[in-house]
């Protein structure tokens, strides 16, 4: 059975600038063997906040899930102390039963895409994404002046002047 997600209590130190995300940093105690003291260590961590329904200034609980982006590690799962206007006048933080549901749905999706795109591949007979090419450079050709045309068996640009003979 897998370990439960680690939950760490941290501050909103920045939110509102990026979308469905906050920055979040958190305090643990670190010994310097050197100095024989501990001191305190800050640690910021990227959250996914599906909702948007964080401030600044909230003291917050998050776990860490699988990465939601290169740098989102973590996902809130509760507000512990809000900052400014009270946790039930803002959109709800959904649980973690309910993102993993809609990862789970969103991945299924996405594995019958591929099956069926795979399928219809298959049966054309052009491979997996199809080999059939379009026509060549030199093939295609426009009426447009200064667009290509293809004469004498290679392209040129035709001008205005070329067209009058």
């Amino acid at each position: 059975m897998p370990a439960p997600p680690q939950a760490l209590c941290g501050v909103v130190v920045s939110a509102g600038w990026m979308m469905k995300a906050v920055k979040v940093r958190t305090v643990k105690q670190v010994y310097d063997s050197f100095l024989k003291k501990h001191y305190t260590a800050y640690q910021s961590h990227l959250v996914s906040d599906p909702n948007s329904s964080l401030r600044t200034g909230d003291v917050v609980r998050i776990a860490a899930r699988p990465p939601a982006s290169k740098h989102i590690r973590h996902v809130v799962t509760d507000i512990i102390a809000p900052w400014g206007p009270p946790a039930e006048e803002r959109p709800p933080i959904p649980t973690l039963e309910d993102l993993d549901a809609k990862y789970k749905a969103k991945r299924e999706a996405r594995i019958a895409r591929r099956t069926q795109r795979t399928e219809g591949a298959e049966t054309e007979g052009n491979g997996a994404r199809g080999t059939e090419k379009g026509p060549s450079l030199k093939e295609r050709h426009t009426d447009v002046v200064g667009g290509p045309k293809v004469v004498g068996g290679e392209s040129r640009v035709v001008l205005e002047r070329d067209m009058k003979e």
